[in-house]
């Protein structure tokens, strides 16, 4: 029998604040055997279910009911056997499946030689996925099921995520993106000893508005190199920039050179938070406040030939006081200022594309989510993590933008 998929628990979208507050209350509810009064009739319905499924199956290999003669009959029952199997609602014990005497007799109700149906397989990853440790999950679903799995079993379990992430980043692309943003965020990985690894984003914003991660890649740096690589294999997936009106970017310099080789033909947008936070440095400290602000109306013009005049002012107003500040923020002012020229036009989206703070708050839910954790134990179980993330990200955004979708069509209705 095909399990069906589960919805996300809500769990996932909890901050670390209010994951660990809920997480004590569930320790504190499990002391008290509430759940538990739920759940047994649940798993004694569910029983029933699947004896009655297996049975069914069973007769229809056979070709006769129990203690019926029939001139079809293809086999003899042969009693059953008995098997645990852990499920959405706690670990049904002693299950009776049906045998014949001449065997050959595969139910389809759960695989052969499993113990937990799928259902089960994804509550424990949705777990994990949410921010507990695979010893914390172990601790949960013994209070939650009775079911005590060691951290080894639910990291075993969480595995089976890796063909989900072969498909992720296999899967084909197409060249409908108008907006490309890279950035990357630093990790921790185990192996021989810890290393910081570079994880490499590719975000896209689509014609029709939908938007999404694109793809990831765990990398050794933030170099030409691996930007390069991770780019070229977007490119030969399907993104070939054909229809990009920008690029935008955190300012690095392997992030800059490898647009430069494989998008050469599309304009870069530079980062304005990452270039403040660049000027901030350069500026005394008691001038910081008053020197951003100015720095900040620039980009707060209404068009490309005010936000110009706005920094000729600005570089005139600071040069002395802070020259490392102008110099640092002026030899990229057109870079910055691509978004006004590029998309002059659709000054809506300028405040979606001169950042790339949609992927820092991906960043920021990764910091969360590896904060129990620490460090990764090694590369496939970065990936798996940062995968489960992402794509959650994508399926909430898509959601989003369905839900404006029909509130656009009704409101054209409504005005028609």
């Amino acid at each position: 029998m095909e399990d069906r998929p589960i919805p996300e628990p809500y769990y996932l979208h909890l901050s670390q604040k209010d994951y660990i507050e809920r997480w004590q209350e569930f320790k504190d509810f499990f002391q008290d055997d509430e759940m538990e009064a739920v759940y047994r009739p649940m798993r004694n319905s569910l029983r029933l279910f699947l004896q009655g499924l297996m049975e069914a199956e069973r007769t229809a290999l056979v070709c006769a009911q129990p203690y019926k003669r029939a001139k079809r009959r293809s086999g003899q029952r042969n009693g059953y056997y008995r098997r645990n199997l852990l499920t959405a609602f706690g670990m049904i014990r002693e299950l009776l499946v049906p045998r014949l005497r001449s065997g050959g007799f595969r139910t389809k109700v759960f695989e052969r030689y499993r113990r937990r149906l799928r259902a089960a397989d994804n509550y424990i990853r949705a777990l994990f996925l949410g921010g507990a440790s695979t010893r914390e999950v172990g601790e949960l679903l013994d209070r939650l099921w009775g079911v005590r799995l060691s951290a080894s079993a639910v990291s075993n379990i969480v595995q089976l995520l890796d063909e989900e992430v072969r498909k992720f980043h296999r899967r084909p692309l197409t060249d409908e993106y108008r907006v490309l943003m890279l950035d990357g965020v630093w990790v921790k990985v185990s192996g021989y000893k810890v290393v910081k690894k570079a994880v490499l984003v590719a975000y896209g914003i689509r014609f029709d508005g939908r938007r999404e991660v694109i793809d990831f890649r765990v990398a050794q740096s933030e170099s030409e190199a691996e930007w390069t690589a991770f780019l070229e294999d977007l490119s030969r997936r399907g993104v070939k920039g054909e229809r990009l009106d920008l690029v935008t970017v955190d300012g690095g310099g392997g992030v800059n050179a490898a647009q430069t080789v494989v998008y050469p033909h599309v304009a870069r947008q530079r980062c304005w938070v990452h270039k403040l936070r660049n000027v901030m440095q350069k500026v005394p400290a008691k001038h910081r406040q008053t020197c951003l602000g100015g720095a900040r109306s620039i980009y707060q013009a209404p068009n490309y030939r005010t936000a110009a005049q706005r920094c000729r002012r600005w570089a005139k107003q600071w040069r002395e006081l802070a020259p490392k500040a102008v110099a640092c923020l002026e030899g990229d002012i057109e870079d910055l200022l691509a978004h006004m020229r590029v998309l002059s036009k659709e000054p809506e989206l300028w405040k979606r594309v001169r950042t790339t703070n949609a992927i820092e708050r991906q960043f920021r839910e990764l910091r969360k989510r590896t904060r129990p954790m620490c460090t990764f134990a090694n590369n496939e179980s970065c990936d798996r993590i940062v995968c489960a993330l992402f794509q959650k990200a994508n399926r909430q955004w898509e959601v989003r933008w369905q839900s404006g979708r029909r509130t656009k069509s009704r409101t054209k209705r409504r005005v028609a």
